[in-house]
């Protein structure tokens, strides 16, 4: 058995690279623009609809809104400082407590899709990020 396993691990050793690079979902040079399906599930409700990502010079500027166009969540992060700043919010999250956990959240959840991740969850609040790339042929149908 120990044989065995020592086998596979041979085996899956040189695949590790190639799982390790994973594509950025960040927008990469200034201008570019990168649109995410956004779901965000809160213990008392959640907020869901799409996200788009500018880059803007070492500023990232992102929109969370829900399908019918009502914004959600604008917020600017600037990755020289490594902060995010809520710059408008619904009413219902336009709360300084709550604007402080959103924060630190999406500064953890930009952190992610630099990587490649594409969900994030804040245990301790029990909230969950859902994020994926919005396909090409779900924008033509939305339009």
């Amino acid at each position: 058995m120990r044989k065995f396993l020592l086998l596979i691990s041979v085996c899956i050793l040189p695949l590790a690279p190639l799982c390790a690079k994973t594509q950025s979902l960040l927008p990469q040079a200034d201008g570019d623009k990168v649109t995410l399906t956004a779901t965000i599930d809160m213990p008392r409700g959640y907020i869901s609809g799409i996200c788009i990502l500018l880059k803007d010079g070492r500023l990232i500027k992102g929109s969370l809104f829900n399908e019918f166009g009502i914004s959600a969540l604008d917020f600017i992060y600037d990755t020289d400082k490594d902060k995010v700043k809520i710059t408008a919010a619904m009413a219902f999250i336009d709360k300084w407590y709550i604007k402080r956990v959103l924060r630190k959240d999406l500064r953890a959840v930009l952190h992610g899709l630099e990587q490649g991740q594409c969900a994030y969850t804040n245990s301790k609040r029990n909230i969950v990020y859902q994020f994926s790339m919005l396909d090409d042929e779900t924008e033509r149908q939305s339009l």
